[in-house]
């Protein structure tokens, strides 16, 4: 069972709907195949993954045309059921399907997956159907996967409603995936014996349940350790924070890509704060603020899922590596610099101890190669792993190229001899990190997957076994960044509101204007005054002290200093008189003729601050480089 408290005591209650009965999709007692049929694929393999599962619950086919589907009775209707259907499947035309989950929550059905699969799925038709689903599933607080999905598999409960095959390899473990993308899901399921899922949810259009929904489910799921997500869009921002917050606040780590990276509502936005605060900098600050993991591409994504799974997360930064190649061991090198993990000096004890071992080791370092030292690599591998796990580091890790299913006979032993290394110098006979370092081997490279022996060798002892040199990596630096995270953004009350006048309409406020706001709600700002009259201008400088800045009074413009509406490092009264001359002509010529604003110059760091309202997540703030080069460089910082 998810082990999850009951709403009436948890933070389930207090949300602004009751969390809907999200249990059943991952833990059914019976599951009800309404269009099940051994003529069409998707009602034949809804019922064919069940049986070659093994699925203890009761499974009930619904089609008139058949007595039995796969040894199970069929029924004509969900009516004609001789129980409740706990949760159903459908496997009929789209627009069929509001009424199909009517008459199933009328007879207590608590949840449903409407995946897709060759019904139509676009158009007026199905936006009709979706609209007319989401009325049901709030009516009736029923939980719906879908539309357009590929359904939920959860692989230790032996339990799926996928229209894909699901094939044996797929393994279970503690990594939950939620993906709106079904062929990401797919990606996941066919990728052969490599990452344990706890479960795995094709979410589709989530027209009733969301993917917030999902992540306060995981987070009480004693079944997982972690989340990954594959997003494209965010349908409901509230439930998606309030589920990654509890999540984190659980001790679930929670990794996510988001596809479709362009600058969207932004991109008609020309103030600085738009302009860096796109929805993919939104989200990515958001992740950052709530302690959730970014990754860039579903390599990422399904390494740190191997790595989260395992639940051995490095506790710092500092790497010993133990590979087979000089030229490898420098790539190690290379994309260790880029990510900030480290690879300190081996200690003076560890090169003693190797050099007095083979006098002739002519390079002892970290990453360190050995190979072509001793032809007894048994004894070779095995000793030099053994003294890396005395070194002052955070992870051990071994890194061959020599352990594909290909490999020849000498070079798979070789892999075994290192892993069997690995393991010995880490893992005590419990399974617990003997040395405190968390043991890790990846491949330098990803052009095949482990052999079976190798694979099998190191799952039995819980050690992650990475796919390629830089997802490795990028998986090792992300998880020590995750278990070192601490929130650092206090939550701030909403203050009353300040009145305003300002004269202008905006959107975007004239220097002077925005002073006033600026300065109506206690920030302090730069002495200045605005003037009308080059005479005015003058006695300003003279009296803030050179040198100065003027800046034309021209609402309307995002950046002033580009239109030539700004005069910097002004040190005396003549350059006063003809920077005032120069900014009231170019102001006029933009149609404007409301003077001209002097202020002190400030000394220091520049930043940039602005805010922008997000159409999705709401008021957003960002801090980073300011200066004429702030859109060059785009260092910023974007928090909630």
């Amino acid at each position: 069972m998810s082990g999850r408290p009951c709403a009436a005591d948890n933070a389930f209650a207090m949300t602004s709907s009751a969390a809907p009965p999200i249990d059943a999709l991952m833990e059914p007692a019976s599951i009800t195949i309404v269009g099940a049929s051994p003529a069409s694929f998707v009602g034949r393999v809804l019922c064919e993954n069940l049986r070659s599962l093994g699925y203890a619950g009761t499974v009930y086919p619904v089609n008139p045309s058949y007595e039995e589907i796969l040894g199970w009775r069929c029924f004509p209707t969900i009516e004609a059921l001789p129980e409740r259907p706990d949760v159903l499947v459908t496997a009929v035309r789209i627009d069929q399907v509001p009424e199909v989950l009517r008459a199933a929550a009328k007879g207590g059905a608590r949840a449903a997956v409407v995946p897709g699969g060759g019904f139509t799925e676009t158009g007026e038709i199905a936006l009709r159907a979706q609209q007319a689903i989401t009325a049901v599933g709030q009516e009736f607080g029923m939980a719906v996967c879908g539309p357009n999905c590929m359904g939920v598999i959860a692989p230790p409960r032996r339990c799926a409603m996928y229209i894909g095959t699901v094939p044996p390899s797929l393994l279970p473990g503690r990594v939950a995936l939620i993906s709106q993308s079904g062929s990401v899901v797919e990606a996941a399921v066919n990728m052969g014996p490599r990452v344990g899922f706890s479960a795995l949810v094709s979410c589709g259009n989530e027209a009733v349940t969301t993917v917030g929904d999902y992540l306060r489910y995981f987070a009480y799921d004693n079944e997982t350790n972690a989340v990954t997500l594959f997003i494209e869009g965010v349908r409901d921002p509230a439930a998606f924070i309030e589920g990654a917050r509890i999540l984190r606040e659980t001790g679930k780590a929670l990794a996510v890509l988001k596809a479709g990276r362009d600058q969207g509502a932004a991109e008609a936005i020309a103030a600085h704060s738009g302009s860096l605060a796109g929805s993919e900098e939104v989200l990515r600050g958001l992740l950052h603020q709530i302690g959730a993991i970014g990754v860039d591409d579903l390599d990422e994504l399904f390494e740190v899922a191997e790595l989260l799974g395992h639940g051995r997360l490095p506790r710092g930064n500092r790497l010993f590596v133990v590979t087979d190649s000089g030229g490898e061991a420098s790539l190690v090198t290379d994309h260790a610099r880029s990510l900030g993990l480290e690879l300190p000096r081996p200690s003076a004890a560890f090169v003693d101890r190797v050099r007095t071992r083979w006098p002739h080791f002519s390079f002892i370092g970290n990453p360190i190669d050995p190979w072509g030292v001793d032809p007894d690599y048994e004894a070779l591998y095995g000793e030099l792993v053994r003294a890396a796990s005395e070194e002052q580091v955070d992870v051990l890790a071994v890194a061959l190229d020599k352990v594909t299913p290909w490999a020849g006979e000498n070079e798979l032993h070789l892999g075994l001899t290192a892993a069997d290394a690995l393991i010995g110098a880490t893992v005590g006979p419990s399974g617990s990190v003997d040395s405190g370092k968390t043991p890790i081997f990846f491949t330098v490279h990803a052009t095949g997957p482990a052999a079976d022996p190798v694979r099998e060798r190191l799952r039995e002892a819980a050690v992650p076994l990475l796919h390629g040199l830089r997802p490795a990596m990028v998986a090792i630096r992300r998880a020590w960044w995750w278990g070192s995270w601490k929130p650092r953004n206090a939550v701030l009350g909403a203050e009353p509101p300040v009145p305003l006048s300002y004269g202008e309409a905006g959107p975007i406020l004239s220097e002077r204007a925005s002073r006033d706001v600026l300065a109506a709600y206690g920030i302090p700002l730069v002495a200045g005054a605005c003037v009308e009259t080059e005479e005015q201008a003058v006695e300003a400088a003279r009296r803030l002290g050179f040198p100065v800045v003027l800046k034309a009074n021209v609402p309307g413009l995002p950046h002033r200093a580009a239109a030539g509406l700004v005069r910097t490092g002004i040190v005396s009264s003549r350059a006063v008189r003809t920077a005032f001359a120069e900014l009231m002509e170019r102001a006029r010529e933009a149609g404007h003729d409301a003077g001209v604003l002097v202020e002190a110059t400030a000394h220091g760091i520049e930043l940039l601050c602005g805010m922008r309202r997000d159409p999705l997540f709401g008021p957003v703030v960002l801090v980073g480089v300011g200066g004429t080069l702030t859109g060059v460089h785009r260092d910023v910082a974007v928090r909630l």
